[in-house]
């Protein structure tokens, strides 16, 4: 799969968009960050104290992961949009590693953005409590197993755009659809659960439970990632099926 993985390198290094689009998932998110410490760092107390290893990072975290989704969504959806994927198949006419190649490619790509990403936004909360004069707060979640679960949930979290963009071939429902999901459709889920008392239903939400899993520690944490996981595989794996199966 070697050959599969460079011609992967190449497509999505070589895209303007890819760079463009880590360079979003670090600033917006750092910007805002830093503008919620400074005003947190004014208020001091009456705001509770400034973000930390509370939940400060998991706040950030699905804007991160809303940006990188067009980078998951392009490893097919761009190829698809342009008729180039006949050129790729031409080249490489065994499918699976093609996909498998596209799938880590895109996570390698992630894991990387993920990590600059959250550096940006502990500095960017460190430095707004330094210019509110309050001093440099260190996001606890950043670091160890948290941080390690951060990462993940990114991943996973743009995986599944691009698992939806290959199941259905539609580059903007693969952008759209985690998207809508994770700030829309989840927490009227949620807030409907919690009136009805169903506390089951925050181990069947993906998103809400990845983002849980940054702040959460332990067997519960990990459970949260491995229902994310879950729930990638039930939308890849039929994408993979129908990727092998259907004309190009």
């Amino acid at each position: 799969m070697s050959g599969e993985l460079r011609y992967e390198w190449v497509r999505i290094s070589t895209v303007r968009s890819t760079w463009a689009l880590i360079g979003l998932a670090m600033l917006v998110p750092a910007g805002l960050a830093l503008f919620v410490s400074y005003l947190v760092g004014n208020l001091g107390d009456d705001a509770g104290g400034p973000p930390d290893g509370g939940g400060g990072l998991s706040a950030f975290l699905p804007l991160t992961a809303a940006v990188l989704c067009a980078i998951g969504a392009a490893a097919f959806g761009q190829e698809y949009r342009h008729g180039l994927i006949r050129i790729t198949l031409a080249i490489f006419p065994r499918r699976t590693p093609v996909f498998f190649a596209k799938a880590l490619m895109v996570a390698i790509t992630i894991v990387v953005a993920a990590v600059l990403s959250i550096a940006t936004i502990v500095l960017a909360q460190a430095l707004g409590g330094v210019i509110a004069g309050s001093g440099a707060t260190w996001d606890n979640t950043a670091w160890g197993a948290s941080g390690l679960r951060a990462v993940i949930y990114v991943v996973f979290f743009v995986l599944i755009a691009f698992a939806i963009t290959a199941l259905t071939r539609n580059q903007p429902l693969g952008i759209i659809a985690p998207i809508v999901l994770a700030v829309l459709i989840e927490p009227i889920v949620s807030t409907i659960a919690f009136v009805q008392g169903w506390s089951w239903m925050g181990w069947v939400l993906p998103f809400s439970g990845g983002a849980a899993a940054v702040s959460s520690q332990g067997a519960e944490a990990w459970g949260h990632l491995a229902v994310f996981g879950g729930w990638f595989l039930i939308i890849a794996i039929p994408a993979w099926i129908v990727f092998v199966r259907r004309d190009a």
